[in-house]
Order: C-alpha cells, then structure tokens, then sequence
C-alpha cells in the first residue's frame, strides 16, 4: 500500500514538473532573449567610420551564423553583418537604399527600400518600381533581379518594402510593403494590409490583405508572424503569430532596448543561436536622426 501511494506521488509530481514545463514553455514567446545596438557606421576612405545623416534601419537576415543589416541611404555602405552579439564585421556597398532583407541559405536577398528614379508610388504600366535582388554576399555580385511593381501597383501599394523571408519549404519569398503605403487609398493605415508569396521568378503566388497594418513579416513552420501598429495595449510594435491565411493567434509586444521608442520593422528565424530555445530577430528604430537596436525574441520552435 505504501509502494503504490509513492508511486502514486511521484506520478503526481511527474505530471506537475510537464504541466509546469509546458506552461514556462507556452509564456516564452515574446521573451526577450538579446538585444543591443547597432549605429549606422559608414566606411570612410581613410578607414574611419561615420555615421550618415538620414538613416532608417529596415532589414534584418540571419545567415545560420551571423546577422545582416540594412538602412536604406544613398551612402557608400548600407547593409552590415554583425554577431549575434552585435560586433561589426564587415559591409556591402554594392547596393544602395536596401529595405527587407532575407537569407536563402547561400545567397542574401534584399528589397530595395525606395526607388528614387520612379519615386514612392508604384502605378501600373510603370517598371523598376519595387525591386528585389539575390546578392552574392562573397562577390557583392547581384545573381538576379525580380521586378514585383506589378503586384504592388495592383494594391495601390508604394515601393517600400519592410518585410522580406524565403520560405525554405517552399524555396519561394513572403513581402510585405511598409504599413504607410496603405495611406494612398485609407486615412487609416492601420487598418490594412498586405502579404505576398512569390515564387523565384517574381510570380504572385498568394495574396494576403489583412484587417491590421504590416511591417515585417516571416514564415516560420506553419505559421507567419507579423510586425502591425503599435496597439492600446503593447508599449511598443506587437508582432503577431498568424495562420499562413493570416487568421491571428496570438500577439505579444516587442520592448525598447534602447529605452527610447523602438519602431519593430523585419523579422529573421534564427533557430541555432539560442538552441534549444528559437528566436525571432527584430530590426527597431528609433531616434532622430535614426538609430537602431536589434532584438531577439523566444518563439515556439516550429
């Protein structure tokens, strides 16, 4: 009788210990795991490093290993690699004014943030509006150009472009325009918005439009998450976990590790630095003129 009482308690403790673990596990997500500082630092020609008068930090990528960066300026760096720790190792000038960023597992892929030779609206009939580049990162050699103006002129969309993944599981990309773009056809942006997949030749393949505004987007399992308006009840952006048709599960806010207000622009899976543990990546601005932290949040590994 004693034996099976114990058993009994063990078994009890057991289910417990799980029944604790997998709540710990269920209110992980949004956990900031990481978070620092990244100054735009432009190299100069006798090496010294400067920062640029205008700069709006957009893109994120994780390479398996490191982190890119972007800030859309006309200078003559604007995307870094970094640690996952924030050290600089090094830069791209091959490309100017870069937005979204993504990683396809060899080569990096980065939406141009404006275009200034077609201005801030993309209209139909009109090409090199919004543009996407696969960058050899070892060369600095664009692989290929996608001109996707057409399917942002089909939403009145402006060519901004703030949210940039490829779907390994699909090998194709998500995008997602900046949540101003949406001013061009409602006095409330925030109340719309959209998320492409297109495949690797530039077709429309899914189109979603959304009842809340969208910044970054990245698909991760089953899942996207998404970067919308600050909202009443978030100190900051809130990024929230949809269903691939975007069907809202669950949100949870991003917080400022600058201790200023961080606006969250793209996101990044990143399942390898934090292991076991997954973490989205989260480019922030703030300030004028702009800085940017970079900040990785626990998420349900997929």
């Amino acid at each position: 009788m004693l034996s099976r009482l114990r058993l009994l308690f063990v078994s009890a403790l057991l289910v417990a210990a799980i029944s604790a673990s997998w709540v710990a596990s269920a209110r992980a997500d949004g956990n900031l795991l990481r978070g620092f500082d990244v100054p735009a630092l432009v190299p100069m020609g006798n090496g010294v490093r400067t920062a640029p008068a205008i700069y709006w930090p957009i893109g994120i990528a994780f390479d398996g290993r490191n982190l890119w960066y972007s800030q859309p300026c006309e200078c003559t760096a604007d995307i870094f690699q970094s640690t996952t720790n924030g050290a600089l190792l090094g830069h791209l000038h091959e490309l100017n004014q870069a937005g979204a960023l993504a990683w396809d597992g060899t080569h990096l892929w980065v939406a141009i943030g404006v275009s200034s030779q077609n201005g801030a609206t993309c209209t139909l009939g009109v090409s090199g509006c919004a543009l996407l580049y696969q960058l050899d990162v070892s060369t600095g050699t664009v692989v290929k150009t996608l001109d996707i103006s057409s399917i942002f002129a089909a939403d009145q969309e402006c060519n901004f472009i703030d949210g940039l993944d490829f779907d390994s599981s699909t090998g194709t990309l998500w995008v997602s325009p900046d949540i101003g773009c949406a001013s061009a056809f409602t006095s409330n942006p925030c109340s719309v918005g959209f998320v492409y997949n297109i495949d690797i030749s530039g077709n429309l393949l899914k189109r979603l439009q959304l009842p809340f505004g969208v910044a970054g987007v990245n698909r991760v399992g089953s899942n996207l998450y998404m970067v919308t308006c600050k909202q009443p009840d978030t100190p900051q952006r809130p990024i929230l976990k949809t269903t691939l048709d975007g069907t809202v599960i669950s949100k949870f806010s991003t917080v400022s590790v600058s201790g200023q207000r961080e606006s969250a622009e793209d996101l990044a899976f990143d399942p390898v630095t934090f292991a076991p543990a997954c973490a989205l990546w989260v480019v922030q601005d703030y300030g004028f003129p702009f800085d940017a932290s970079l900040a990785a949040y626990q998420i349900a590994c997929p």
